[in-house]
């Protein structure tokens, strides 16, 4: 008997010794990737002050996107219609980590790169007054302060009208008969939210779709009911109402044929379009 308490007792010393060591390893790597985001979220801090925002805007949203999806991903509820939080496994974590660093970098290369083929880098014409993205003749630093309120007021202008060429176009997808936001496409609605945020002059169109199988009055009703779920999701973070038109489409405009489930699950999407900016913005 006393041989048995005894191998009991051991096995639990043992197991809670291997639980501490698993904690300790979880603890490390919580630190090490707090470390990381903020490492992250710095170089980002000093993009900002390199103009990311007018040289990379598409970048640098999905960096900021990913890095905000490390700590737990928003989604509907669509049973309560609610908005909840979801825990993120440490797999995903550090796969987000890789994407926002990835994106990071893409933007930093923006900023320094001459997008236009003047010899210009696209923040220092940006701080000078000019278009970097229309090629223009260099001038020298005279003409430049002597023209900067004339080119000044001419690049408040053109952002005004939008002159960067913006095409963010992105597609989700549902399940059969369902409206409710699968949580593997939340990071990239967290980036169309963060993009249209940074361009508040923008519009944003989507249009749902459903696949072959049911009525038409029944699909036209759920394919829109899948773009009212996103514009919920868009409102409930943050943009007007009045800049997301929604479309219903149901059965028309097929991916693919509707022969298999592969197709029929490509099929049944919801698909997002960046409008022109609007007039008086």
């Amino acid at each position: 008997m006393r041989r048995i308490l005894l191998t009991f007792l051991t096995a639990g010393v043992v197991s809670t010794g291997f639980a501490a060591q698993d904690q300790q390893k979880v603890n490390l790597f919580e630190r090490q990737l707090q470390q990381d985001v903020k490492t992250l979220a710095d170089k980002i801090q000093k993009l900002y002050g390199l103009h990311v925002k007018e040289c990379a805007p598409s970048e640098i949203a999905k960096a900021e996107a990913f890095i905000d999806a490390i700590d737990g991903l928003s989604y509907i509820n669509p049973d309560t219609g609610q908005i909840e939080r979801t825990e993120i496994k440490p797999i995903d974590k550090i796969l987000y980590k890789n994407k926002a660093k990835k994106y990071i970098s893409l933007a930093r290369e923006k900023v320094y790169s001459d997008q236009d083929g003047d010899g210009i880098p696209c923040y220092q014409e940006i701080e000078q007054g000019t278009n970097p993205f229309e090629s223009e003749k260099k001038v020298s630093k005279v003409e430049i302060k002597v023209e900067k309120t004339a080119q000044q007021k001419t690049a408040e202008k053109k952002k005004k009208e939008g002159y960067q060429p913006l095409k963010l176009h992105a597609r989700i997808h549902f399940d059969f008969d369902k409206y409710n936001i699968k949580k593997d496409y939340l990071p990239y609605l967290n980036v169309i939210t963060r993009y249209l945020k940074a361009h508040d002059e923008l519009k944003i169109k989507i249009v749902g779709y459903t696949d072959s199988i049911g009525s038409k009055e029944y699909n036209d009703r759920l394919a829109r009911k899948r773009a009212e779920t996103i514009k919920k999701y868009l409102v409930d973070h943050g943009i007007s109402p009045d800049r997301i038109e929604i479309i219903g489409k149901g059965k028309e405009d097929y991916l693919f044929d509707n022969d298999t489930s592969l197709n029929r699950f490509t099929n049944r999407r919801a698909e997002f379009f960046v409008m022109e900016p609007t007039e008086g913005k």
